[in-house]
């Protein structure tokens, strides 16, 4: 993280337009080498690209805290509003969304980019351009998975081609090309050439082998993604991905090192007021968790400071999703006095990890793949796998008090259902609870699970249910044409219209 510190972020762009032009225009003579002034760099290192790049895609405070978790997270009913909702804008489309969108193609994915440019083609760092095309691509996923049709091809050429009005590619060739990079990249790597050093992979700290895990577990991910909109596509990466390597333990999981310099966005959210309000467990998720004795509920749960004083309150109790905000039901809600639980302090360390993709997570796709007959192997067992895997990632990333015995852990394995899709995707949605709004997100988006309820116990109204983010302002600004071409296609632009590969 020292070099993440190092960076004048201000200044990260102003040394990338001098590589470009340096890149293109530097004849080697010896008049030009008598002009070069050693004060001023004509180069730099593609490894500060890649650190700021994994810095900036993991997320800031105010797009991350506004669009994941005050958005996502509540729609996924993972947290509830004190305040209730207003009728008629029971999901509130979150305001961060643009600052999201720039953040990710302007700071992430341009630096990306150009350690991409600067590299070229060195068989020297076949494993580096493996790395960053990887990285590259996790990022492009999230975006379209947000948005949908989104410039791609055409995009992050700005410095280099001057194209400053990207064209929109569809979300199918989007998922196309992912899927093929993520291939290439994967194959390309070479454990017996150089990598990136610990203090620039943030990820996994210089390990390459655990790189082509990464690239083979997102892959199966994306392949998953658009089973329902391209049924013979993922039949096809399914056999292709049969015998390749993937993440095999809680530690080869894709995390990202959060710290007392960049701290947890859940951390950081638990000490301002307006979280107070927004970041409330829901009933939603307690009950759930309560009901099934799951042992994970005193990680993601801390008590109700009344039940330690006064027995007959609920130990565990959370906020109603989606209840009118002058609904007579808050009545029974003694908020100001603490009957409701706060998040587990697992969730609000500075140094809890953030979750790309997990173990736990590749484990429950090869249980769908395998129920799908796609994939070798039992889909109970990837089920149970999963389950025992996430049960155990928080004491793998936790102290003591976060460790579930293993005869907790067996005891609830036996008393959950025997697999199928809606029960994996349920435990998949709990697994990501706090961490992963974005995979949340979109897997409800896919499957319809969990099936989300009222709080009268009614499911909840799918025609309100936002699909999708709008663009930002600034696409309509400033790049209007490819903009209005990019709604012909897709629809209209507003939360209603569904991705290409929500079919289901």
């Amino acid at each position: 993280m020292q070099n993440i510190n190092k960076i004048n972020r201000s200044a990260i762009f102003i040394l990338i337009l001098i590589v470009g032009i340096f890149n293109n225009s530097c004849i080697k003579d010896n008049l030009t080498d008598l002009n070069v002034d050693p004060n001023q760099p004509t180069y730099i290192d593609p490894a500060l690209l890649f650190v700021y790049s994994l810095e900036q895609g993991v997320g800031n405070y105010n797009s991350d805290v506004n669009v994941e978790q005050w958005g996502m997270m509540n729609w996924c009913m993972y947290f509830a509003s004190k305040n209730g909702v207003v009728p008629g804008d029971e999901y509130v489309i979150p305001g961060s969304k643009d600052l999201l969108w720039d953040e990710q193609y302007a700071n992430a994915l341009i630096n990306t980019q150009e350690a991409l440019n600067i590299y070229g083609d060195s068989t020297e760092y076949t494993n580096h351009i493996a790395a960053l095309k990887i990285w590259k691509t996790f990022l492009f996923h999230r975006i379209t998975d947000l948005w949908g049709d989104i410039p791609y091809f055409d995009a992050l050429k700005g410095y280099q081609d001057l194209t400053y009005q990207p064209e929109y590619s569809t979300q199918q060739d989007i998922y196309l090309d992912m899927l093929t990079v993520l291939k290439t990249a994967s194959e390309s790597i070479n454990e017996t050439q150089g990598f990136f050093n610990a203090e620039t992979d943030l990820i996994y700290q210089g390990d390459i082998l655990k790189w082509k895990t990464f690239a083979n577990s997102l892959r199966l991910r994306l392949a998953i993604r658009i089973k329902y909109a391209d049924p013979e596509k993922y039949a096809q990466e399914m056999s292709d991905l049969q015998a390749l390597d993937f993440m095999n333990d809680n530690l080869s999981s894709a995390l990202f090192p959060f710290n007392s310099d960049k701290k947890n966005h859940v951390y950081e959210a638990d000490f301002t007021g307006e979280a107070e309000i927004q970041n409330n467990p829901s009933k939603f998720l307690v009950d759930i968790l309560v009901n099934t004795s799951d042992p994970r509920v005193s990680i993601f749960l801390e008590k109700s400071t009344l039940s330690a004083a006064l027995p007959w309150f609920d130990e565990y109790k959370g906020i109603p999703n989606l209840l009118d905000d002058t609904h007579p039901e808050w009545e029974n809600f003694d908020i100001k006095w603490g009957d409701i639980s706060k998040i587990g302090n697992w969730f609000v360390r500075a140094e809890t990890p953030g979750v790309f993709i997990s173990y736990s997570e590749v484990c429950f796709l090869k249980a769908e793949a395998a129920l799908d007959a796609y994939f070798g192997g039992n889909a109970q067992e990837y089920y149970e796998e999963g389950v025992e895997a996430n049960i155990k990632f928080y004491g793998d990333f936790g102290e003591t008090e976060h460790i579930i015995s293993q005869t907790d852990i067996d005891n609830y394995i036996a008393s959950i259902p025997t697999v199928s899709l809606e029960q994996i995707i349920n435990q998949k949605w709990i697994s990501f609870a706090f961490e992963n709004g974005y995979e949340a997100y979109a897997e409800y988006r896919r499957t319809g699970f969990p099936s989300f309820k009222q709080f009268d116990g009614s499911d909840i109204d799918q025609s309100i249910y936002p699909n999708r983010l709008p663009y930002p302002n600034t696409e309509i600004t400033l790049n209007q044409e490819n903009y209005n071409t990019a709604i012909q296609n897709q629809g209209l632009d507003n939360e209603t219209i569904k991705l290409w590969w929500d079919k289901n």
